[in-house]
């Protein structure tokens, strides 16, 4: 196992490991560790399993991290824990989603909306935190026109997340690369583009 490269991958919400299957198919060899949640759970409670998880399976090795939508904010707090190699963030909702923001209102049992509310007290604790840890953060820019739920009305998103909001990484993570792609929320998932991203950033695999 520590001849390869260990790789834990987090999906986002409403998705399962398998949205991972297709970036993983192109990579060089590689220990994957897919960590699952359900979205009503409490962020420290999957946070806290999570830990658990990694250290039961990876045995104090050394791990790179690609994580998709809501996985990137639950993937940041593992930044406070462990010595990361690279974290690859594809379409983070760094600022929180002015959408969930209004449908917390109406749904207000929705642990995903309340804490993907904008200010709130998880992503405040994010947006305060420190790390030197190299993160590459890629902004889908969407296909076309986006979706005015999602923008409510005027900005430009990926079709679920605004630009806006995936640009807001941490200022305390210094050691950060903002990426643009025309892809869509979901598209980034199916693009020989980001293999290559996570090949050269992880793998060190230059195409």
């Amino acid at each position: 196992m520590a001849n390869r490269t260990n790789v834990v991958f987090i999906h986002g919400s409403g998705q399962s490991k398998l949205s991972f299957n297709f970036l993983e198919i192109f990579l060089p060899e590689h220990n994957l560790l897919s960590l699952e949640y359900d979205v009503q759970e409490d962020p420290e409670t999957i946070i806290k399993r999570f830990k658990f998880i990694i250290d039961q399976n990876l045995n104090n090795e050394s791990f790179s991290i690609v994580a998709h939508s809501y996985g990137c904010v639950l993937s940041a707090r593992l930044l406070d824990i462990y010595d990361v190699g690279h974290f690859i963030s594809l379409s983070s909702p760094w600022g929180g989603s002015r959408t969930a923001k209004w449908l917390a209102m109406v749904f207000r049992q929705s642990t995903l909306f309340s804490t993907l509310t904008p200010g709130s007290a998880f992503l405040t604790a994010i947006a305060d935190s420190k790390s030197d840890i190299p993160i590459t953060n890629i902004v889908t820019a969407g296909t076309g026109s986006g979706n005015a739920l999602a923008g409510l009305g005027g900005s430009p998103n990926d079709g679920l997340l605004t630009i806006e909001t995936q640009k807001k990484v941490p200022v305390g993570f210094t050691n950060k690369e903002n990426i643009t792609v025309d892809l869509s929320h979901n598209e980034v998932l199916l693009s020989m583009e980001i293999v290559n991203i996570i090949k050269e950033r992880i793998f060190n695999e230059h195409t």
